[in-house]
């Protein structure tokens, strides 16, 4: 079987090294020949630095790379250009000042000089050294027009994100280094850059009028991450050893995979309402075939701190059902950390995608609305781990307890004590999340939003707002054994909740599963807030 490298981001060292390459040179080819200016959104460990090394090499003509890729039979004209490839997570420094950022700009300035034979680059403000070297560069190489590829542009900021002093410095300094990318358009053969944020007052979606975003371009939805053609295809051996390994088929295999990895849609075409197919989670993926055993590294990989914040901030209304629902075009326009929402960043970091997108075309000019959601299990019950000691006001540990106190309840189908389990929960919860400033009556949905995160933090499948042909379950979860359908009310008898679970039918979608089917009716108290009845029957 091929190597699978986890961590190594350069083309150059997985080619040499017989490593596994899911070719994406075609896309890569489609994309060159739309224009030179790019810039591309993906979340972290999305394979954004391995495509910056693939199109250096590329413009680098190191076409012994591309040997039986799909670029090396095409029309591409092999030529060698001087390549610039800044890497911004060099200049970035979480506890540093601006000058830390400044000397990492220099010095990453520096070295593209030295690899292009430029050697007479002065040591001044990076914005100047920048326009020099692709001058330079171009000269030093027979007045070849030069490639610049910049990845991470937005990490410098991202690590003083929560600090709006240090932020605005290092902003406006970027934004005199980006805008020397504009008046060099006649020195350049190609400009790609990417990032996981879209940071406005950075010279590049303000300054960059030529610039092509194809975050959500169909033609670049599966330029990173994996299609189930591309695992089936690439990791055909991989595959049948796992399989083996857990007893299983290939298919049943890819069942697990498509639940744990797959989801990701980031293409969308406004005009038909239509999304791209989804993709894989590549991180994830080549841990899975490099370990043999179905793991969840991606989001280990990282903290949603700050975003976290940004949810209390907000009173976590953003995780509300309802609230899923953006404007496309409040999703797509960079903004500052400041007007920035919690939503918005769920869906560039990758906690959330797109899921659906409907166009109102009545009005005079056309609105499209898009709805989001998470993208696979994982994500969502690791968010959920994450984010509920926040939520419940409590430590790590003390959430863990309840989780295994949940999933003990619902394996075990005895509800009974459900209802202390849930009080244990809410006892700690601010007032503030339970019953915001502008709403001081607590409302069923803030309890809805708990439980949810509650139950699937429990590892248990848990839906909210779960439609029916006759309406919408509250919450459902579901076990190996069983299929738990919950009905909440606020200040009123959890016999009412029951009866609406019958009246309403809906144990219809369910039986024809094998499992067990029962009702839950939960009643809320807006006075004490906490759980004051809790009953349940088998169906």
């Amino acid at each position: 079987m091929q190597k699978i490298f986890v961590d190594i981001k350069e083309f150059r060292s997985i080619r040499q090294d017989g490593g596994l390459y899911v070719d994406k040179t075609k896309y890569i080819y489609d994309i060159i020949q739309q224009g030179t200016y790019f810039f591309l959104a993906r979340p972290r460990r999305f394979g954004k630095s391995l495509l910056c090394s693939t199109l250096a090499e590329l413009f680098e003509n190191n076409r012994e790379l591309f040997k039986e890729l799909w670029i090396d039979n095409s029309s591409w004209q092999w030529k060698k250009h001087p390549v610039i490839r800044l890497d911004m997570s060099e200049a970035a420094s979480k506890n540093g000042t601006l000058e830390t950022v400044r000397k990492g700009i220099v010095n990453i300035l520096l070295a593209n000089a030295k690899k292009l034979g430029v050697s007479d680059l002065e040591i001044d403000a990076p914005h100047l050294m920048l326009a020099r070297l692709i001058q330079k560069a171009k000269e030093a190489h027979n007045n070849t027009n030069v490639v610049v590829i910049i990845d991470e542009y937005d990490k410098p900021l991202l690590d003083v994100i929560e600090d709006p002093v240090r932020f605005s410095e290092i902003q406006n300094e970027l934004s005199d280094f980006y805008s020397q990318l504009k008046p060099r358009e006649q020195d350049v053969r190609f400009v790609f850059i990417t990032g996981v944020f879209k940071f406005t007052k950075t010279s590049i979606f303000s300054g960059l009028n030529n610039l092509n975003d194809i975050s959500f371009d169909m033609q670049a939805a599966e330029l990173l991450g994996y299609t189930e053609q591309e695992v089936r295809k690439y990791f055909a051996e991989h595959l049948h050893v796992l399989a083996i390994k857990r007893g299983e088929s290939v298919d049943a295999l890819m069942f697990a995979l498509r639940d744990k990895y797959n989801g990701y849609t980031f293409g969308i075409e406004t005009g038909t309402d239509r999304l791209s197919a989804g993709v894989y989670n590549p991180f994830g993926l080549n841990y899975v075939f490099k370990d043999q055993q179905l793991l969840n590294n991606w989001f280990a990989s990282g903290t949603p701190s700050a975003l976290i914040k940004t949810l209390e901030k907000e009173g976590f209304k953003t995780l509300e059902t309802e609230a899923l629902t953006l404007n496309f075009n409040t999703l797509k326009n960079s903004c500052t950390p400041q007007a920035i929402t919690a939503l918005t960043m769920l869906y560039y970091a990758g906690y959330v995608t797109l899921k659906s997108c409907a166009t109102d075309r009545s009005g005079n000019t056309s609105e499209t609305m898009i709805k989001v959601g998470f993208p696979n299990i994982d994500v969502e019950v690791d968010f959920s781990q994450a984010l509920l000691p926040a939520l419940l006001e409590k430590s790590f540990d003390a959430v863990s307890q309840l989780i295994q106190k949940i999933k003990k309840v619902f394996n075990d189908v005895r509800l009974d004590g459900l209802q202390n389990v849930l009080n244990d929960a809410l006892a700690s919860c601010s007032y503030l999340v339970l019953a915001r400033p502008y709403d001081p009556v607590p409302q069923e949905n803030l309890y809805q939003l708990v439980f949810h995160y509650l139950f699937f933090a429990s590892n248990l499948r848990t839906t909210m707002e779960e439609t029916t042909n006759r309406g919408r379950i509250d919450i459902v979860v579901e076990t190996v054994r069983a299929v738990f359908l919950l009905e909440i009310k606020m200040n009123e008898p959890a016999s009412k909740a029951l009866q609406q679970i019958k009246d309403m039918d809906y144990a219809a979608k369910y039986r024809h599963q094998k499992q067990e089917i029962y009702a839950v009716g939960i009643c809320l108290s807006s006075k004490e807030r906490c759980v004051t009845e809790l009953l349940w029957k088998q169906l």
